[in-house]
């Protein structure tokens, strides 16, 4: 993969569409209760993006809530359709995630790591390349 990625993407109804040039920031499949639900699906795939890179046309709609770490996340998505598209968290404010479902190409994509594997249903493949970690990671602070 090239240092800088462009994602192009879009929801399904085509009224929002996005682009980012960016140097990936993280990758992963994040599988807790809340992208579980707000996703439909077994598990999200995530790729993180600094919030400045990303831009998009159309307007979204947001829903925010508390994670059980207790950061406030919000959720972006398409008022017609209802296409999730990004999403962002209160303790990371210079970085947002895009939903590779969204992607027009995403062959790229390979998640760094499972987050919440300890949330991860029982029926879901996994790849015993990637790590996993039974929650979120924490970052380790510069200095």
């Amino acid at each position: 993969m090239p240092d800088t990625q462009t994602i192009t993407g879009s929801c399904l109804c085509g009224q929002i569409s996005y682009q980012a040039e960016a140097a990936l920031l993280f990758q992963a499949h994040c599988h807790c209760q809340d992208c579980r639900k707000n996703g439909g699906s077994a598990f999200a795939a995530l790729a993180f993006v600094p919030i400045e890179s990303l831009n998009w046309q159309g307007e979204t709609q947001t829903f925010s809530h508390n994670a059980n770490s207790g950061t406030k996340m919000t959720k972006h998505f398409c008022a017609n359709c209802g296409s999730q598209l990004f999403g962002t968290n209160s303790n990371r404010p210079d970085r947002i995630h895009i939903k590779v479902g969204t992607m027009d190409d995403a062959k790229w994509f390979q998640p760094q790591c499972n987050v919440w594997a300890s949330s991860r249903l029982p029926s879901t493949p996994i790849n015993s390349d990637v790590k996993d970690f039974a929650t979120m990671p924490v970052a380790k602070s510069k200095k």
